[in-house]
This record gives structure tokens, sequence and C-alpha cells, in this order.
């Protein structure tokens, strides 16, 4: 075997060194014999075909290019080797188009080339097949537009009605205008009507065409003739005979320049007859035509033919000639005569032809003329009619004033009951279960998420609860966070579903971003922050430090612009009923998110009181952040979270654990020691800020909900305020907060590089511009700009929360 397999490559050697030398023959032979002896190579039959389309030998380069691709497949053999054959084939049955006329077949193989392997070169030359085959297409519908109009040119041309043919031959010039045919009909048509010029100059463009069309020779000598140009008539039908010598007409023609010729001599003398009768020799006294001198026309007047007479031969010749020079010259006036009655007579029939034409037309216009007038009555008419229902309209106008004016009175009573019935949709709707999906995240199956987690694999476990945990997880190429419930938690299942009811509805910087479920496994898939929780950095000394007093202050206001967002959300407010620092996750540059809505509430306001609350026998969450009237009434209100935000920025200005703070700075407040309870990790804090910031604390964490401050009030006009004094100090200052105005890299657009105006999500899970991500799928794109994975579809979902946090950080940025 691999003898046969060595003796097959000197083969192809042997094949390719006499391809290179073009011995073509040579070359088939060795191909041949190495497709044998390897029949597994399918190169032998590509080389072989090669050699085949050189020798012009098309067919047999088809048949090898289809044995080698068929074989090919069959092999599995490189899809560049079955592409190239393909490719080769496709030119073969180029070359056999150009002759048939077909280029399906080579397109369909270029089409299949490109399916197996990609090329340029391939795409351009199914670009120009394709468009050869519509230059052909479009070249046989304008030759039988041309044909009908030539046919329709000839039916009038045999009517005699020359005009009209002349009009049909044009359109069918305008379409095809290189068919001699055409120019000649169209010539004869100027040479009936007279029309000289024209018809020389069509009987010249038909020669220019067809050197060996010989109507066009006889229409220009024919013109020539009746212009009297005989001798130019005379040469053009010798260039006639040159296509077809024997052709009576041209013969005929001949004769009748002759005598025209003759004539203008005045009769024949010598040098003229040893011209026109060189065929001629004497015989017994009486000239007649030999055999051979018949066969010649009579034109040819060769020195060899007259040299065969002697002067006594011309000189007789002459005599008989000038003898009956009287007669000849009676019988060509009355030629002339009759050929002048049947020119005057053609003019006579086209006279009447056109007067008949003009009467037919004059005919056709009175009887337009009388429908018109017929109908210009009917009009008339009409009109009248139309002014009696106008008058009667404005009657009925009249009368109907008034019922408009009750009619829109009943209108305005209907849309008050209308604007109550929206309001009672409204309530109805604000009460049913907003657990269904909405479009602004997606639907997951169990399969991709236990692809994403490694079959929850415990190694990618980020973190635990009572009813849940939390893994990390790579999800159509984007990192995310995947919750899922135990599955005998039932209140787990609650929660699942109040997540859902919230996060689907709302979107905002600094609140987490869900980015789908999978109700199959009850599991939430969130955007990944890989900071951790709040909590991770308050109880780790280490961590802790990296949270100075700018950042401290920058994330107790990102709470709570996402605090009151969810406070004033329209039509429901959001209560959240569980912040705390470890549900307050922080990105790569400590920017926070609030997260875990599992037992947050849509509060629908009381028609009875005006109030907004919830309320529930069995109060759920962390006691040491809870609203102590919330433990004790089971109500749920905004100002529920206003205590669990106070306890959040003690824990941010003390650094201590929750049990108790409250008692701490307070005391430490009546003994004028607030600096010593202040986490002297996070820096220098300013006296102002800690003053501000401790008595805010403590007041949202009254007792009373009623003595709690508003948090879209007072509250954020404090934090705002401090917020603008730690980010002047953060950018004046050479701390690593000074990294911050840094564009995140999440700001900007994988495809355009630029900041984001308008971000989408794509089917990749990447975000992109929406103008640039559409404008690579409109362009014929169908696999993801990251990864160059095939996109499953092209549908965009917004980023509206990605939105907002570029638009507050570019505000943060003009601020500074």
């Amino acid at each position: 075997m691999e003898a046969a397999v060595e003796e097959a490559r000197r083969a192809k050697e042997a094949g390719n060194e006499a391809y290179g030398k073009s011995l073509l023959e040579a070359a088939v032979k060795h191909y041949t014999r190495g497709a044998v002896l390897d029949p597994t190579d399918i190169s032998f039959l590509t080389n072989r075909a090669a050699a085949y389309f050189h020798m012009g030998k098309y067919q047999e380069c088809v048949t090898d290019c289809d044995e080698a691709a068929k074989r090919g497949g069959e092999l599995r053999a490189d899809n560049k080797l079955i592409a190239k054959a393909l490719s080769r084939k496709a030119s073969a049955l180029l070359e056999l188009a150009a002759c048939a006329g077909d280029y399906a077949p080579a397109i369909r193989a270029l089409q299949q080339s490109l399916a197996e392997h990609y090329s340029e070169e391939t795409l351009e030359r199914l670009g120009k097949a394709e468009g050869k085959r519509k230059e052909l297409e479009e070249q046989e519908r304008l030759d039988r537009a041309a044909d009908h109009h030539r046919e329709r040119g000839n039916e009038s041309f045999k009517q005699k009605k020359y005009h009209e043919a002349a009009m049909h031959y044009t359109e069918a010039m305008k379409l095809n205008p290189k068919d001699p045919r055409i120019l000649s009909n169209r010539a004869q048509c100027y040479i009936n009507l007279g029309a000289l010029p024209q018809g020389l100059e069509d009987a010249e463009k038909c020669i220019e065409l067809d050197s060996t069309f010989l109507k066009g020779y006889v229409r220009k000598a024919k013109v020539q003739f009746l212009m009297e140009d005989y001798d130019n008539a005379m040469a053009t039908y010798q260039e006639g005979l040159r296509c077809e010598p024997n052709n009576p007409e041209v013969l005929d023609g001949l004769r009748r320049c002759e005598a025209h010729i003759k004539r203008a001599h005045g009769g024949a003398d010598l040098e003229y007859l040893k011209q026109m009768f060189g065929g001629f020799h004497s015989e017994g006294g009486v000239t007649a035509f030999t055999k051979e001198a018949s066969k010649e026309p009579l034109w040819h007047t060769e020195s060899q033919q007259a040299e065969k007479l002697s002067a006594e031969d011309f000189e007789h010749i002459f005599r008989n000639t000038m003898g009956r020079a009287e007669p000849s010259e009676e019988r060509l006036r009355h030629t002339e005569s009759e050929r002048m009655a049947r020119k005057m007579e053609n003019l006579y029939l086209i006279q009447v032809q056109q007067r008949k034409e003009t009467e037919e037309v004059l005919s056709r216009t009175k009887q337009e003329l009388e429908r018109l007038k017929i109908q210009h009555g009917d009009v008339t008419k009409k009109l009248h009619k139309a002014n009696e229902h106008n008058e009667r309209l404005l009657g009925q106008l009249s009368e109907s004033r008034g019922q408009y004016d009750q009619l829109l009175s009943e209108h305005d009573h209907l849309l008050r009951d209308r604007d109550r019935a929206v309001d009672r949709l409204r309530q109805k709707r604000g009460q049913m279960l907003p657990a269904l999906v909405t479009s602004m995240y997606s639907e997951f199956s169990t399969s991709e998420l236990e692809s994403a987690s490694e079959n929850f694999s415990s190694s990618l476990k980020i973190g635990e609860g009572g009813f849940a945990c939390v893994y990390r997880g790579i999800l159509r190429n984007m990192t995310v966070a995947i919750k899922v419930l135990k599955p005998d938690s039932l209140q787990g299942r609650s929660q699942f579903e109040q997540e859902v009811a919230v996060l689907s509805r709302v979107r905002h910087p600094h609140l987490v971003t869900l980015l789908g479920a999978c109700s199959e496994s009850s599991a939430l898939v969130y955007e990944f922050l890989p900071n951790g929780s709040l909590e991770d950095f308050l109880a780790c000394a280490d961590k802790r430090q990296t949270l100075i007093w700018q950042i401290r202050i920058r994330i107790i206001a990102e709470i709570c612009s996402a605090l009151v967002f969810l406070h004033k959300n329209k039509p429901h407010s959001v209560v959240h009923g569980d912040l705390k620092p470890a549900n307050i996750l922080l990105d790569v540059n400590l920017v926070s998110k609030l997260s875990d809505f599992g037992i947050s509430r849509l509060l629908i306001q009381s028609s009875t009181n005006n109030t907004t609350l919830y309320h529930t026998m069995h109060p759920l969450g962390t006691p040491l952040y809870m609203d102590p009237e919330f433990l004790a009434t089971g109500e749920l209100t905004p100002h529920s979270d206003v205590y669990s935000f106070g306890i959040v920025v003690l824990r941010l200005l003390t650094g201590k654990p929750p049990v108790g703070i409250k008692k701490i700075v307070e005391d430490a407040i009546t003994k004028g020691e607030l600096h010593s309870v202040v986490d002297s990790s996070a820096g220098e804090w300013p006296d102002v800020l800690v003053q501000q910031l401790a008595h805010l604390a403590l007041s949202c964490t009254e007792m009373s909900r009623r003595c709690r401050p508003d948090l879209s009030g007072e509250v954020w006009g404090v934090v705002e305020a401090l917020r603008d004094d730690a980010a002047l100090s953060s950018a004046s200052s050479s701390g690593p907060v000074s990294d911050e105005n840094c564009t995140p890299s999440y700001f900007i657009c994988p495809i355009s590089q630029d900041i984001m105006n308008d971000p989408h999500i794509a089917a990749d899970g990447f975000t992109y511009e929406a103008e640039a991500i559409r404008n690579w799928l409109d362009s014929g794109h169908d696999t993801s700009p990251m990864t160059n994975v095939r996109l499953e579809h092209d549908e965009l979902i917004p980023n509206r929360a990605l939105r907002s946090a570029i638009q507050e950080w570019l505000q943060q940025q003009n601020l500074a």
C-alpha cells in the first residue's frame, strides 16, 4: 500500500512537471495513473481537470471536477480542495456558457464552492457570472421586444403603410440597435417615401453593422441610382456581389447602371467597349458570350480578358454597337419612362394612403368631439343636482348644530366616566400578581444555568442565605451571579416571585440589575459585582481601610437615591424592607447597588385614608436593622426603610457592629466625644461632616416613624451636600480615590470605543451602543463583535441601569 502511495506521488510530480512545460497530454496521463494508484487523493482529479481546461476539453474538465467533489465529500477531504474543484468546474462551465448562453450551472458551481470555503476571488467571479446572466436575459428580452416591433413593421410595409412601418422599425432599433435587418427594412421605407438621404444613411449603417449583409448594399445602390449617382451605385452593386455573386437583383441593377452610364457617354466608343465587353469574343463575325465569360459578372473588365480580343474584333463590336445605338437609345428612354411612371405611381399611392389616414384621423376626432359634448351635458346635469343637494345639506347642517351641542355635553360626561373606569382598571392591574415576565429581562433554561455554574459547583458558590444560594457563573459570555432557591423552601418561592415582580418593573443605577430568571428551577440571574457586599468590607479590618470617608459618603448618597427612587415609583411605591450592608453590593469601582428584594413590597394606596402601607402578621428581615414599629405592628411603610438607612449610616460612620450602635453614638454626642466613636481607618473625617451624619442618622432611627424625616426632602438635601463636599475633597487630594475620575471600562462601547449614550445588551451578553450594534447587524453580520460566535437572535435589550450610571457619572465629572 505504501509503495502504491509513493508511486502515486512520483506520478503527481511528473504530471506537475509536464503541466508546467505545457505538455498537457503527458500531464493527463501522469495524473490518470496517479488517480488509479491512490484513489483517496482527489488532487489528481483536480489537476487533470486543470489540464483538460487548458486543452479546451471543458466537458472532461467538468466531469473530473464533479468526481473530485463527490469523492472529497465521501472521504471528508479538506474543504479548500473541494472548493477548488468546484471553482475549476465553474471556470469550464463559464467557457461553455459563452457559447450556449446558459450561466446557471456555473453559478451553482460557484455557490457550492463558496459553501465549502469562502474566497473573495470566488465571490467576485460569482458576481460577474450573475451579472453576465442578467445581461443575457435582458438582451433576450430586448430582442423579443425588437422582433415584435419588426414584425409589426413588416405587416405595415406589406399594407404599404410606410410611415407606420418606419415608426415600428425605429422602436425596434431602440431595443436592438445591432440588427442590420431593421436598418435595411427602414431604409426601404424611406426609399418608398422618397426620403432618399435618410434611406442612404440607414443603408450605410446597415453595411457597417454587417459587411456580409447583401440587402444593405442593395438598398444603398438603389438610393444612389435614384439620386442619379450611377458610378457609385455600380460600385455598391459590385461590393454586394462579393456576398452573393449570382444574385439576380444585383445583376439587374448592374445592367441598369451600365445602361445609364453608357447613355451619359453619348454612345459607346472603342475604349468603353473594351471595358464594358471584355467578356465578349467574335465567333464567325458575330459577337457572343463564351461559356467562360458568361460565368463572370459583366462589370469585371480585367485587362487579361480584353487582351483575348483582336483589334478587328473590337472594331466589329464597335460598328455593331453603333449600328444598334439608335434602337438602344429608344429602349433606354422607354425604360426610363417606365421607371419614372412607376415612381410617380408609388408617390400617388403614398399620397392616397396619407389622405386616407388623414380622413380616418378626422373621423375619429369628430367622434371624440361628439362624445365630449354628450359628456359635457351629463356633467352639467350632475352639477345642477349637486348644487341642489348642497342646499339641502346646508339646511340639515343648521338643524344639526343643536344636536352637536347636545352630543358634546354627552361626550364630556362619557369622558368623565372613562377616567373613572381607567382609575379602577389601574387599581385592579396594580393588585394583580406582578410575576409576569417583562421585556426588561430574559428567560433562561435550567440547562443554561447548570452549564454556566458547572452544575452549581460548590467552588463557585459566593453566598448562602436562609432560602437560597448564590453562585458565580459565565452565561452567554458574561460573568453573572445566579441565585438559586432551596428546593424545600416555600418562603423562598414567595421571595423569588417578589424579586421578579419588583426588579422587572424598576431600573436604577444603584439597584442591582436583574438580567433574567429561570421559572423552572426558581433561579434569578443578576449582574456580577466583583467586590461583594458592604458587610464584607465593614467586617474585615483590611478591607475597611479602603473605604475612605469620601467613598462612604458617596455610598450613603447612592443608597439614599435608590431608596428615594423606590419610594417615588409610579404607580406604586416600593419598600425594600430588608436594608442592611449585606444587601448593598459593590462593583469594581466601589459603586454601590441595592440587592435582595425578596421581602420588598409594592404599596397600593388606600382609597379610604389615602395612605400607603403593607400589613403582615409575620414580619421578615434582620431584626437589628428593622423598624421597631414594623416589628410591633406588622405595618411596612417607606419610613421602615428610613430606619434601616439610619442604622447603615451609623455603621459607615463608626465601623462598629449594629448591636447597640445607636446608644453608643447618642452617648458620645452627649459627652462631646463623637470623634472617639468615628472609624479612624476611613481617614481624617471633617468635623462638620461627622456632626451632620451623626444627627442625620439618629433622626432617621427615631422609634416613632412619624418623627423620622422624609428621604426625598430633608435627608436627600443633607446627603447631596455632603456628597458634593466629599467629591471636591477627593478631587483635591492625592489619595487613591483620585482614580475615580478615570472612565470605567464598562462605560465604553466595545465597537465605537466611546462612552455609551444608549447602551443595549445583545444576544452575546455584552453591552454596546445601540446605534453601533444595530449598524453591525444591519451590515449583514450575524456573529458577536466580541467573540465571533453566531448570535442566537438579533434582539436588543436596553440596559437602563448602566445608562443611568453613565449619566450620573458624567454629571459628577461635570461638577468636579
